[in-house]
Formats: C-alpha cells, sequence, structure tokens
C-alpha cells in the first residue's frame, strides 16, 4: 500500500493485533498456571517474548503514528521507525539468546530456534539498511515487513504456550502406558 492512508490503516491493525497476542497469552499463562504444578523457564521465556515484543510493536507502531500526527515527513518517520525497531529486534535477539536452554530441547526445535534468530537478524539488517536508505528509500514496506516477522516470532512463541498442556498430558499418557508394558513383560 503506497498511500499514507493505507499505511496508517496499517499500523493501526498491528497494534490491536499486538495487543490482543499479548492479552491473550496472559490470559493463557494464567489459567494454565492454575493446572500446572511447576512452572518452568521455557514458559516464563516464551510469555516473556509474546508480551515484551506484542508490547514493544504496539508501542513503536503507536510512536510512529504521533509522528505522522505532527506532520513529520513519511520518509523520516519510516527511518527513525526502522531504526528502533533494529534496535529493538537486536535487543529481543540478545535477551533471547541469553535466556535459551537447549539442553532439553530436541535437535527439530533447535534448528528451528536457530531459524528464527536467523530471520531475526535479517529483520535487523532489513531495518538498518531502511534506516539508513541503502538498497531502500526509507519506504514503509520493509518496516511493515519487521513488524510481520516479529508477529510472526509471537504467534510462534504463542502456539507453543497454548499447545504446552497438552503435549504434557500426551507425555504423562504414553509414559504410563510403556510403564504398564514393562510390568506385564516382567510377569
Amino acid at each position: 500500500m503506497n498511500t499514507l492512508s493505507g499505511q496508517i490503516e496499517q499500523l493501526l491493525h498491528i497494534i490491536e493485533v499486538s495487543i490482543i497476542l499479548a492479552g491473550f497469552a496472559a490470559m493463557v499463562a494464567t489459567f494454565q498456571s492454575r493446572k500446572v504444578e511447576s512452572i518452568t523457564r521455557g514458559h516464563v521465556v516464551s510469555l516473556a517474548m509474546i508480551v515484551y515484543i506484542s508490547l514493544f510493536s504496539a508501542l513503536l507502531a503507536a510512536f510512529s503514528l504521533s509522528l505522522l500526527n505532527f506532520h513529520i515527513e513519511a520518509g523520516y518517520v519510516w527511518s527513525t521507525s526502522s531504526s528502533l525497531m533494529g534496535i529493538a529486534t537486536t535487543g529481543f535477539i540478545v535477551y533471547l539468546w541469553k535466556k535459551r536452554h537447549f539442553k532439553f530441547v530436541s535437535i527439530i526445535m533447535r534448528f528451528t530456534y536457530y531459524a528464527l534468530f536467523g530471520i531475526a537478524s535479517f529483520v535487523v539488517i532489513i531495518s538498518t539498511l531502511n534506516a539508513a536508505g541503502i538498497f531502500f528509500e526509507r519506504e514503509f514496506g520493509p518496516y511493515f515487513l519487521s513488524y510481520i516477522c516479529n508477529l510472526f516470532f509471537v504467534g510462534f512463541a504463542f502456539a507453543r504456550l497454548l499447545m504446552r498442556p497438552l503435549w504434557k498430558s500426551v507425555d504423562i499418557k504414553e509414559k504410563n502406558r510403556t510403564q504398564t508394558e514393562r510390568g506385564k513383560a516382567r510377569r
């Protein structure tokens, strides 16, 4: 969308989606923590990722809208916002890299996490290029792409948060079935 009004509408939708995801994640975490005997570090990191990225995305989109309301040239707004998005994404990468614990994660999930770190690094590069006016001309597209990537990460973490109790239930049932089969085999 090349019109400023269309870009503003997209930013408003990003704010709405970001706040909704953060709210739903908080509700899911609240209800899950009542049923779970122990909360793991992974639960907390996933929830923190959802909340931090979602709320920062909403805040940055609102900041961009605020700049536009002061009649600042759109190219300058996208450049400034892209640089802030690059800084924020770098901060999220560092935070999650420090919090990651791959000891208890399958090889597939480990590969998935490395791929997500790679995509996030690519977002930082695109944001930096857009902010500097290199290859991109301080435009809305790369800035919007960074939101899409961030919302993808949040959606991934949200899906994992939703599915954890189900997988834990399946694991417990399989463990009980395996123990029952071993007991029968010993007899």
